[in-house]
């Protein structure tokens, strides 16, 4: 499969690379594709950030509630 990025540009010009992996979580990729696609991202803050490990937003009031109206299943392996 062939790997997949998003790039998302920060006010400050710096920019950051993620790589998405359907192979894993199939649904929540595609469903975080169809939001940056539809532009809902654009222009919100990052509203946790943990050095070395990970960055949440999408939340449009920044407060880590969320949004967008809709929900994504959750795809956990045990």
């Amino acid at each position: 499969m062939e790997k997949q990025y998003v790039q998302i540009e920060m006010m400050d010009e710096s920019k950051i690379v993620i790589e998405l992996l359907p192979e894993y979580a199939p649904i929540s990729v595609e469903f975080f594709l169809e939001l940056v696609d539809e532009k809902y991202y654009d222009g919100l803050v990052f509203h946790r950030a943990v050095n070395g490990f990970m960055i949440q937003g999408g939340s449009p009031n920044g407060d880590g509630i969320g949004g967008c109206g809709r929900t994504v299943v959750g795809e956990f392996s045990n």
